[in-house]
């Protein structure tokens, strides 16, 4: 009997230890969300492909916010235009990698930094990051002079929560997913189903959501080999897709450092020229 009692008190203290790393987590939780690297204004990005930068200002609600974009251009003749909203790490020099299969392809492309990444500031809220992405938008939109349902959204990993509300904002008529999620209550409770996520979590990103109401053509890419992003996860994604839909899953082969694989280039381009 005492055994059992003192097997049941370090099973009570490692869930108490576990709830209050947990807890601690969701009071730091921006670090968590965000793994962003600032830079300061003067730094040149080691950017290698052909680009141009593009920094909005806040002058009208005289805050101090900023927001840094890289326009890169086609290599041939432009095709489409693409509005790319990039994951959760680094900023847009670490996400040019993903860049030149666009423009390759007659795509030009333009990624934006979220505040606290690269070169953008100002505070940062769920609520802003979708303002900050409609302002870039829209300036994207008037610069290339086409109507903005033309452009195709592009999200990658967490840019996919801006990109679900932005398209349904915007009623594009195409959308990309690569690595989404379904929302982010839903991912952490994944991985700790009982503990209450959406008490605490600032930010929800509900793509499942979004959309529902999109009526735009949807395209969902996807590796199982996803170390943060469980496939049982995105998989809640189907059940809301429309006829003309596509998802599209792959193995251990989808890997970032090989821009995915060929299947998904192939199934992407095949996509994006529909």
């Amino acid at each position: 009997m005492i055994k059992y009692i003192r097997w049941l008190k370090i099973l009570i203290g490692v869930l108490i230890g576990l709830h209050a790393i947990i807890f601690i987590a969701m009071v730091f939780q921006e670090p968590l969300i965000f793994r962003s690297k600032s830079v300061p204004d003067s730094y040149k990005f080691k950017i290698l492909i052909p680009h141009k930068e593009y920094i909005y200002k806040d002058t009208i609600q005289h805050s101090n916010k900023t927001i840094f974009n890289a326009i890169y251009a086609p290599r041939h003749s432009i095709k489409g235009y693409i509005f790319y909203l990039h994951g959760t790490s680094d900023n847009v020099e670490y996400h040019t990698q993903f860049i030149p299969f666009f423009t390759d392809k007659g795509y030009q492309v333009w990624m934006m930094d979220y505040p606290g990444f690269g070169k953008s500031r100002g505070n940062r809220s769920e609520a802003s990051i979708y303002e900050d992405a409609e302002q870039m938008f829209d300036t994207f939109a008037h610069q290339i002079s086409i109507p903005s349902e033309d452009i195709i959204i592009v999200g990658n990993d967490l840019g996919t929560g801006i990109a679900t509300h932005l398209a349904l904002r915007k009623e594009t008529k195409k959308l990309v997913l690569i690595s989404p999620f379904t929302d982010l209550v839903s991912l952490f409770k994944d991985y700790v189903p009982w503990f209450p996520f959406n008490l605490f979590l600032n930010y929800k990103f509900p793509n499942e959501e979004n959309l529902k109401e999109y009526r735009g053509k949807v395209g969902i890419f996807f590796g199982t080999n996803n170390l943060f992003i469980p496939y049982r996860n995105v998989r809640k994604l189907q059940t809301v897709l429309k006829p003309g839909d596509e998802y599209h899953e792959y193995g251990k082969s989808f890997s970032l450092k090989t821009m995915y694989n060929d299947s998904f280039q192939e199934d992407l381009l095949k996509f994006l020229e529909k």
